[in-house]
């Protein structure tokens, strides 16, 4: 794990190495989560939170592309610049402050986030909003992890 400490210049955040299994690239900004190989959890092999299965695993945010069977850095708390926000049915609004669970398509959401389910893991909106979401788009957001 790396810590950046608090500075005048950012906030406190928290990074880990993981090893992509997901079979495609995760992209930047794209929920992760830790995925169980065979019958145990290594505690490194990773994929994208695309399904509901995986979001119970959901351990931060890719700050980088991570290649097929390759190892790269996610963050697991503290503010991130990019983080993928799924098309949702139709359009919503997403506010500074709200909070936002995995969602299919690997990104957030925020149309009802299921905070029983959600392991009290989640992402807040933090800033680079778009006023209407009708389409998946990029926003900066706290990674909130207890």
């Amino acid at each position: 794990m790396q810590f950046k400490k608090l500075n005048r210049d950012g906030a406190e955040n928290v990074f880990r190495t993981v090893l992509n299994v997901e079979g495609a690239t995760i992209t930047t900004g794209r929920a992760v989560s830790i995925k169980p190989t065979g019958v145990s959890n290594d505690g490194i092999s990773a994929v994208i939170a695309n399904a509901a299965a995986d979001y119970p695993g959901f351990v931060g945010i890719a700050t980088q592309d991570i290649a097929n069977n390759d190892y790269g850095l996610i963050q697991t708390s503290g503010f991130v610049q990019s983080v993928y926000l799924s098309q949702e049915v139709g359009s919503l609004t997403v506010n500074a402050g709200d909070p936002m669970v995995p969602s299919g398509l690997g990104g957030f959401a925020s149309a009802a986030p299921t905070y029983a389910n959600s392991g009290f893991k989640y992402v807040i909106a933090a800033s680079n909003i778009p006023l209407v979401m009708s389409a998946a788009t990029f926003a900066s957001g706290l990674i909130k992890m207890l």
